[in-house]
């Protein structure tokens, strides 16, 4: 009985420290916070995104185009990076074919200072990969979806007559989601994304030149390079996070020691 009871104990001891080193390892892991949890930018061959208006009205068109003089929507390759340490390694600068799609309906350009703005643009985007990739014995194949999403009230915004702007949304006062065949956002509570358009050719504009706006913004040319974010940041299960390699270092650890006390016959 004494051999059992110290057997039982120094199991028990064990475990324990097991619990504790799993409890560490989870916490060491990032707080909730807004997280940059990806971001894209352009490759070379100039302009990849387009602008078009419906000329007198508050409708209007945008979409990434396949060549700098591309005038329909097609896909386009940028470079795609993950910046959560778990997966960065092994998706930093890898070529994506990007697709974007949006339009705005029954808007007019807004003027707030030197400031030129477009509300409520509503679309979708996506890149998905163009070469296989391997994380930690996963395989994805080409075509994966690396993200794509949905947004809804989102504002363009930029000096008017200047050769930038930028394209962004964020929850609640947005509608946006986000997929992924490597990430998982069902712990998401906010979300929120932001296209840098810049060398805009013509410039940034609305008719009339100067005064009030009678429409949507005009007919331009851009090159889009971007950031997603959220908060908390998603989880990458691609790539298991400390805390799942806590959990199943215990796991692994509990299972050993049960199949030990089957094993060793203790004396009565």
């Amino acid at each position: 009985m004494v051999w059992r009871s110290i057997a039982r104990s120094r199991n028990m001891r064990t475990i324990i420290l097991l619990a504790a080193a799993a409890t560490a390892l989870a916490a060491a892991a990032p707080a909730a916070a807004v997280t940059t949890f990806a971001n894209f930018s352009a490759r070379a061959g100039g302009n990849n995104v387009r602008w078009v208006r419906t000329a007198g009205t508050g409708n209007a068109s945008f979409y990434s185009i396949a060549t700098n003089t591309g005038s329909t929507p097609a896909s386009r390759l940028v470079n795609f990076s993950f910046l959560q340490p778990s997966i960065a390694p092994y998706v930093t600068n890898v070529t994506a074919r990007w697709t974007l799609n949006g339009t705005v309906s029954s808007t007019v350009a807004t003027v707030n200072g030197a400031t030129l703005e477009q509300n409520n643009l509503t679309g979708s985007f996506s890149f998905l990969t163009t070469a296989p990739i391997t994380i930690g014995g996963n395989s994805f194949a080409v075509g994966s979806n690396l993200l794509s999403g949905t947004f809804n009230r989102t504002v363009l915004s930029g000096n008017r007559a200047g050769n930038s702007a930028g394209i962004s949304g964020s929850t609640p006062s947005s509608t946006i989601s986000f997929t992924s065949d490597f990430l998982d956002f069902s712990n998401t509570l906010n979300r929120n994304f932001a296209l840098n358009l810049t060398s805009i050719v013509p410039v940034l504009q609305a008719n009339p030149i100067t005064g009030t706006p009678t429409g949507a913004i005009n007919n331009f040319r851009a090159v889009a390079g971007g950031s997603f974010s959220s908060d908390p940041a998603p989880i990458v299960t691609a790539v298991p996070e400390p805390g799942s390699w806590a959990m199943m270092l215990a796991g692994m650890g509990l299972v050993g020691f049960a199949r030990r006390r089957r094993q060793i016959s203790l004396p009565a």
